[in-house]
């Protein structure tokens, strides 16, 4: 058989093998159309979590500073002494 035959006889006989095999392929696109979507959906949800969450923790840090920054108090309470 001369080298020029057999890539015409493998699209001869893969073609037709191929085209049989993707009749039976068991992957639903429109599914995985719609998951996608959804997993869309989550992220852009998550980066707003993510903003409210960094909001949160500037809160928590300002308050932190805040109460380590205190000063002691500079007047002072005086009670009655009881007799």
């Amino acid at each position: 058989m001369e080298p020029i035959y057999i890539p015409i006889a493998v699209a001869l006989i893969g073609g037709p093998v191929m085209w049989f095999l993707s009749r039976f392929d068991k992957r639903n696109t429109e599914q995985h159309g719609a998951n996608m979507e959804i997993l869309e959906r989550v992220e852009t949800k998550l980066d707003r979590m993510d903003g409210k969450v960094d909001r949160v923790d500037e809160k928590v840090e300002r308050l932190d500073n805040r109460v380590t920054t205190l000063e002691s108090p500079k007047a002072t309470v005086r009670r009655k002494k009881i007799a």
